[in-house]
């Protein structure tokens, strides 16, 4: 190969940045002789996709949504209207910088749509096919805890009842009580599920199912309203039975792994929720019994003392942030694409994933900063499936930090045999509506 093409991050080698950071970085071209181009040019992009086939009215339908978040070009070398440029041989290297928008959705890749931040070159070279180099970054919108909703820090209880048979021979109800400590949680913390099964039936139960599920909602600009969703197991655990005419409280913990937060708000056609599904099976041909309990999921846990801060602000819509950049001159750079909305905060990131600074946890001095992992349960996307002429990795798969933890000792308290008035009352995600 004549030319090659390596994008690195200062000081941040897996790539990953909070909403409103900047991103610095270089494009190093490295030309074994002299190549002759009509230019070589740097997109920075950050948008999200959705795109899916499904039948409608007998016949197969197309369903595309997008949404752009930032979008920028520049030439490195040469521009529009020139005939041709030389690559003389050696090492050229061009440094950028970019600030992300404060409201971009976190990165997040699934079999129907996605979010992606990406930072491609490519090489324009005339009278054959463009050669492109395409770099992904993980972007994180800040989820804290601490400054949602204070009911997430109450417990949560769902419960149900039901009933075996009919007539003469309807039995007892089935009672089923499940609670959790609080509803907020974080990638790296165990949920602790307290659950109470009154059986005054003649059934005896097989075993509880647990589930933590998460939930991604796709939406079509084209076909308007178009819809459909995808589910993702990422972690379960399996209780013990329970006897006929028996009362049994069971406490199982399920573990939030790596994942995306929560995303209501920030993206009008991609929405991630979190619940945790409860299947108590019945003995023989009888019914299960499903409950559920909606949760959240941060990337900043919960403290005890937060410190005062000013919170972003949050926006219905995202602005999309674009125009030509300009370059300086020695040392190239790229301006920020970015204009300040209000007061930012930045914060540095160090050259180790493990032990990066990059998070916003500078601030909570009392809680361990987070590795930075893969999620096991989403997909790898492919950076380049539009490009049937690109160089180097195609797959691609965000980092979402991971926290560790210790188990409160308040949130294992057994549940209450008792009714509780201010309960969860069961219902489908899938039934609500966009």
């Amino acid at each position: 190969m004549v030319v090659s093409c390596d994008i690195q991050f200062d000081g941040n080698e897996f790539g990953v940045y909070f909403a409103g950071q900047q991103v610095n970085g270089s494009v190093v071209l490295k030309a074994d002789k002299p190549k002759d181009v009509k230019a070589v040019v740097l997109n920075l992009s950050g948008y999200a996709l959705t795109k899916w086939r499904a039948k409608n009215f007998h016949k197969k339908e197309n369903f595309y949504g997008r949404e752009d978040y930032m979008e920028s070009k520049t030439y490195l070398m040469g521009s529009e209207t020139s005939q041709k440029y030389t690559i003389e041989s050696g090492i050229h290297t061009y440094n950028f910088a970019c600030k992300l928008p404060e409201n971009c959705p976190t990165s997040f890749e699934g079999l129907h749509g996605c979010i992606r931040y990406v930072v491609k070159v490519t090489l324009v070279i005339p009278w054959k096919f463009n050669q492109t180099y395409t770099r992904g970054l993980t972007v994180l919108k800040m989820l804290d805890l601490n400054y949602e909703s204070p009911q997430i820090k109450m417990p949560s209880t769902s419960q149900n009842y039901r009933s075996y048979c009919c007539g003469p021979c309807k039995t007892e109800p089935l009672k089923i009580q499940v609670q959790i400590p609080q509803t907020g949680y974080v990638p790296g913390q165990r949920i602790p599920v307290n659950v109470l099964v009154i059986n005054n039936t003649r059934i005896p139960v097989a075993d509880i199912h647990y589930a933590l599920i998460m939930i991604v909602r796709y939406a079509s600009q084209t076909p308007p309203q178009g819809s459909c969703h995808e589910r993702f197991t990422m972690s379960t655990a399996r209780g013990e039975s329970v006897l006929k005419n028996c009362t049994r409280t069971i406490v199982q913990d399920l573990l939030v792994p790596a994942t995306p937060p929560t995303c209501l708000r920030s993206c009008n056609i991609i929405r991630i929720t979190y619940q945790i599904e409860l299947q108590v099976r019945m003995k023989g041909w009888y019914a299960s019994q499903m409950t559920t309990i909606p949760v959240l999921i941060g990337n900043v846990p919960l403290c005890q003392m937060p410190p005062v801060i000013q919170q972003q602000p949050r926006k219905s819509s995202m602005p999309m942030v674009s125009g030509e950049i300009e370059l300086n001159g020695g040392e190239n750079s790229i301006n920020s694409l970015a204009e300040d909305d209000g007061e930012q905060v930045q914060y540095g990131v160090e050259k180790s994933i493990e032990h990066t600074t990059a998070s916003p946890l500078n601030i909570y001095p009392e809680l361990p900063l987070p590795s930075y992992e893969e999620s096991t349960h989403t997909l790898r996307g492919d950076i380049n499936e539009d490009d049937m002429h690109a160089f180097g990795p195609c797959e691609f798969a965000p980092l979402y930090p991971v926290y560790a933890l210790p188990l409160s000792t308040a949130a294992t308290a057994p549940v209450t045999p008792e009714p509780i008035r201010s309960g969860f009352i069961n219902q489908s995600f899938q039934n609500d509506k966009m």
